[in-house]
């Protein structure tokens, strides 16, 4: 068999079996996305929970008072800081679901509802998807 045959066949079977390759290649993707959607969703329910509930520790006027016969008068400049945390921690919570929805997005549509609510989360305005 000649050199230039073997090499066609060689280039034959390579473009024989491309579909099969380049679909697992996306199936494999698609399993990779899953798993970052679901892991971004979970840390964005965490940090939820966790703003939540330091809102409501906050909130409470005991903590108030008790900070403020501990530290003092400057007790409450401390308390406004933590409750500014907490609230870049619930848009944080935010962004995290916002980006696992676009991360396992199955369209077009799902992708560009994840993206309409990051840009709402971010305050940013921007060219509506609607």
């Amino acid at each position: 068999m000649s050199f230039f045959r073997k090499i066609g066949r060689s280039i034959g079977s390579a473009f024989k079996n491309a579909p099969s390759v380049v679909s697992n290649i996306f199936k494999k993707g698609g399993d990779v996305a899953k798993s970052i959607s679901g892991g971004l969703g979970r840390v964005g329910d965490v940090l939820g929970k966790v703003a939540d509930v330091g809102s409501s520790i906050l909130s409470n006027p005991l903590v108030d008072m008790g900070a403020s016969a501990v530290f003092g008068p400057e007790a409450g400049l401390g308390l406004a800081a933590a409750g500014k945390g907490l609230g870049y921690l619930k848009k944080g919570s935010q962004i995290a679901k916002g980006a696992s929805n676009i991360a396992g997005a199955r369209n077009i549509s799902d992708a560009i509802g994840g993206i309409q609510k990051l840009k709402d989360v971010a305050g940013v305005a921007g060219p509506s998807f609607a």
